[in-house]
Parts: C-alpha cells; structure tokens; sequence
C-alpha cells in the first residue's frame, strides 16, 4: 500500500513540476490581450485572412517583426509576454525555413501590402493565422 502511495505521490508532484508544452494554436494572445496595453491610436500591419500559402511565413515573419518592433516601442508590456511571443514566431519561422519555405521579399507577400488595423484585431488575425497553420498540420 505504500509503495502506491509513493507512486500518486510522485505522479502528482510531476505533473505540477514539468511544464507544459503551449499548443501552437495559442501564442499567449490571452495573455497578451489582457497585459499588454497599447495606445488606442497604435496601428499594426495584420495578416490578411487570405494569405497565400507561399506567403504564410512572410506574414509570421510580419506579425513577429510588429511585435518587435511597433508593440516593444508603443506599448507597456509589464511581464513581457511580447518576448514569449515573438521566440514562440520565430520557431515557427524556423521550421518553415527547414521545409524549404522562407520568408519572401516578393510584393505579394510584403508586411506593407497587409491593412492596418488596431491592436486587438492585429492579435486575432495573427491568432488567425496561427490556427490556419495549425489545421494543417
């Protein structure tokens, strides 16, 4: 009897302890949507719904540089989830670049051609974009 006592125990102490593995369906948006704040004028190049395929790493490649750069210098991010965030992109970006798929400068796919939009719909989007990939997996 104790040694399954011992086993619960240590089952239950390891499923506290190793972390969990964040879905590639969700890139801390809820997180992001909750602390971050930008101001009400800050616009952001979005993903359009209707990306091409040849372009989808461009548009991570966008959405990862508008956290970077506009998101870093207009809006307060206390608990840096915009740093998780553009990591989490960046790897994504990667495993596209391995299967032969990397960002393009071709005009078609250009962050500039993409609308600008507010930063909550910038995150959906972005969320949007990320599910896409992730549906066709």
């Amino acid at each position: 009897m104790g040694v399954l006592i011992q086993i619960a125990f240590w089952m239950l102490l390891s499923d506290c302890l190793l972390p969990r593995s964040q879905p590639i369906a969700d890139f801390g948006v809820e997180h992001m949507k909750n602390q971050v704040k930008c101001p009400p004028d800050s616009r952001f190049y979005a993903p359009r719904r209707s990306v091409a395929e040849a372009c989808i790493p461009t548009a991570l490649d966008c959405v990862s540089r508008e956290l970077s750069g506009t998101v870093k210098a207009e809006c307060a991010d206390p608990e840096d989830y915009t740093t998780d965030a553009i990591e989490f992109l960046d790897r994504l970006i990667d495993e596209w670049k391995e299967r032969g798929q990397a960002p393009t400068d071709s005009h078609e796919c250009a962050c500039e051609g993409q609308p600008e939009v507010s930063y909550s719909v910038f995150l959906n989007k972005a969320l949007a974009l990320i599910q896409r990939i992730n549906s066709s997996r």
